[in-house]
């Protein structure tokens, strides 16, 4: 019974978007087109182009009513502002869990370059609840740097949405010497779609424990197997640092997640490393609340504990060690 009263608001609410797409047409020369229904979960990336004269364009009302919330959604901002585009079109649907909204995945008509996930009542006179960027495609050429942004999204069956947000800055080097500027940062936001239709943040949980720490990290993706002059190396500067208060922390996997943790196992932060591990497949991060974080190249463990030394401003090897 729950589905047919799906259905059924689902189709008014269809009629309703067609009819305001085609008021300057006559009824019998509309060509209404069916919008498939995505099944779930499902991941969404810009990369296909909607027909300008489908019979699925937003009628301005409630595009209007989208740029209105689209300068209200929580999480990282676009980093590369343009104009947004001033024609969409809903590209499908998700099966909703309730009877009073629908769920849209709308696309600007063209080549893609952003989508919004929208939800929409199911009255007669449908408007929207919410909607929120989830796929993002944008790159500009300058003079002497590329700069693009990345947007791509995962939703499961509970609705959790998971919007990777990619922005880089690639600078072209000519000089072998020359210092390279180029910026890559990946950042995850979440979000869940209520019971209501409204489309909540999931604020990440803050910290505000002072401490230091060293990360010990590689990408085993591309480095492959450890050796066990990995294994040595960390036992050798948890050895030496852990007297100090000092925490260490190794990272194979999860790199936009990695948790702090102190030396009774209760986590004190949770760290994204993903810039570096797009720049470096090994090395170690010194960590100091309030100031910019130290790569170091790997190497061995004393070599790392040296510059860590600089960077804390404490002593951790004695004069023989060193």
């Amino acid at each position: 019974m729950k589905s047919v009263y799906k259905r059924r608001f689902f189709l008014c609410g269809l009629l309703f978007f067609v009819c305001h797409s085609c008021f300057n047409d006559k009824a019998d020369d509309c060509n209404v087109l069916n919008i498939n229904e995505q099944a779930l979960p499902c991941t969404v990336k810009c990369n296909n182009t909607i027909n300008g004269d489908s019979g699925n364009i937003l009628p301005i009302d409630i595009a209007n009513q989208l740029y209105k919330h689209l300068n209200r959604f929580e999480g990282e901002q676009f980093n590369i502002l343009t104009k947004m585009p001033e024609n969409w079109a809903i590209e499908c649907m998700l099966p909703s869990f309730s009877p009073d909204f629908a769920i849209w995945i709308v696309s600007n008509v063209g080549e893609s370059a952003v989508k919004l996930l929208a939800t929409l009542t199911t009255a007669e006179n449908p408007m929207v609840i919410q909607a929120l960027p989830i796929a993002y495609n944008i790159a500009i050429e300058k003079t002497n740097y590329i700069e693009s942004e990345f947007w791509t999204a995962d939703i499961d069956n509970s609705y959790n949405i998971i919007v990777t947000k990619k922005y880089e800055r690639l600078y072209s080097i000519i000089e072998e010497n020359t210092e390279n500027k180029s910026v890559s940062v990946t950042k995850k936001d979440n979000y869940t779609i209520e019971l209501n239709g409204k489309i909540a943040y999931q604020k990440p949980e803050t910290f505000d424990a002072d401490y230091l720490a060293i990360v010990q990290f590689a990408d085993t993706a591309v480095v492959g197997m450890l050796d066990e002059d990995w294994v040595l190396n960390s036992m050798e500067i948890q050895e030496k640092i852990e007297p100090l208060g000092i925490f260490f922390v190794t990272a194979t996997s999860d790199f936009d997640k990695v948790e702090i943790k102190n030396y009774h196992g209760e986590t004190v932060d949770i760290v994204d490393i993903s810039s570096f591990i797009n720049r470096h497949n090994m090395g170690y991060l010194a960590l100091k609340k309030g100031e910019k974080t130290l790569f170091i190249p790997y190497s061995a463990a004393d070599v790392c504990l040296q510059k860590v030394e600089n960077q804390f401003n404490m002593e951790i090897l004695t004069e023989n060690e060193e």
